[in-house]
């Protein structure tokens, strides 16, 4: 999926985050690529709410400091918006060219746009026609202050931006897309992102996003309640979280009362339950299994999605088979030897971003 507002030419793939940013710059390899170079960095305080960069001097400074440390030399970089003000739908319409639809796109999308589509980039695009007169549309709306705030902050790194894109498409291309697991794109599954402060799920059917959502909760509120309980600096609570295993609360034979586990519980059971939402909303929506409406798997990633046995809970609460991805996960993507990131569970979307302008992977795409 690639869909973009904005075109130039691309490097650098750079995550915006309200918790950090990262960037990353690819290489090829003989089985994929490689990571020319790659850094993150705290995002200033305060300085990214709801997707909105309301101070662009100083997460400009940060991302400049970022790039110099990591010896990224690039003047260009690929950015992504998400979150709840980003609309991400497929409609069903009557069939017409790509000329005709973008005359009307603006009307359409005006039934979806919470705002004014005059304060809105809107994109599209025609994923397949059928034989009784009809075709699914892919729209993307996005408001124009989250992008141009974004682009603001680049510009004060000395960045040009070449694409924004949509975080989910670029973390589905970092994560599934180059991953061994091939047979996944023939299976619908769940992407779900839990980031520090929101947690972005979209279904994708055969490779084609059904379905996109934003939650308002990450992996911070788990490290808020401990620290509030227990009078812990977030610090000393990220540290406890570490630690901690849900799965032992639905693991027989283990003690149940765990006084930090039920602590966060609720607040996993509440995600859980966004999460249940989302998925009966595309089933009722495709309630015929020949149509696509059974989810055959939900893979987590994001920083929130390494809590130690979430998978194993969420498979055991929503019933559906749960696997934790990282960009690093298989073969294909090679982090630096001397680079500390696990399996790469928060790098997935700077690696999309990243992908997004590599020669190879678009002729691979094509």
């Amino acid at each position: 999926m690639s869909l973009s507002f904005l075109r130039k030419k691309s490097i650098v793939g750079l995550d915006m985050g309200s918790s950090h940013i990262r960037a990353v710059e690819l290489l090829p390899a003989q089985s994929g690529w490689e990571i020319g170079n790659m850094a993150a960095i705290e995002t200033p305080a305060d300085a990214i709410r709801d997707g909105v960069v309301v101070d662009p001097q100083s997460v400009g400074m940060a991302i400049r400091q970022l790039l110099r440390e990591a010896h990224i030399g690039s003047n260009a970089a690929n950015i992504a918006v998400g979150g709840g003000t980003v609309v991400v739908r497929t409609v069903q319409m009557p069939s017409m060219s790509e000329a005709t639809l973008r005359k009307s796109i603006k009307f359409e999308a005006g039934r979806y746009v919470p705002s004014s589509v005059e304060d809105s980039y809107i994109e599209f695009e025609i994923l397949g026609k059928s034989e009784d007169g009809q075709m699914d549309v892919l729209i993307v709306a996005a408001p124009k202050d989250v992008i141009s705030s974004r682009v603001a902050a680049c510009e004060q790194a000395g960045l040009e931006v070449e694409a924004v894109d949509v975080e989910m498409f670029a973390a589905y291309r970092g994560l599934v897309e180059v991953s061994a697991s091939n047979d996944w794109r023939d299976k619908t599954i769940a992407l779900v992102d839990i980031g520090a402060s929101k947690t972005n799920m979209s279904v994708v059917r055969n490779g084609r996003f059904a379905m996109t959502r934003s939650i308002s909760q990450g992996g911070n509120l788990l490290t808020e309640a401990l620290g509030s309980y227990f009078k812990l600096s977030n610090l000393e609570a990220e540290e406890g979280k570490a630690q901690l295993t849900i799965k032992e609360l639905i693991d027989d034979g283990k003690p149940k009362e765990n006084p930090p586990l039920r602590v966060i519980q609720p607040h996993v059971d509440d995600l859980v339950r966004e999460m249940r939402r989302s998925l009966n909303y595309y089933q009722s929506q495709l309630n015929d299994a020949d149509q696509g409406g059974h989810v055959d798997l939900i893979l987590l990633t994001g920083g929130g999605s390494k809590l130690r046995g979430l998978d194993e809970y969420m498979s055991h609460k929503l019933g559906v088979s749960a696997n934790t991805l990282g960009a690093f996960s298989g073969p294909h993507m090679q982090a630096p030897e001397s680079a500390e990131t696990g399996a790469g569970e928060e790098w997935g979307l700077a690696i999309g971003l990243a992908l997004r302008s590599d020669p190879a992977w678009l002729k691979n795409a094509a």
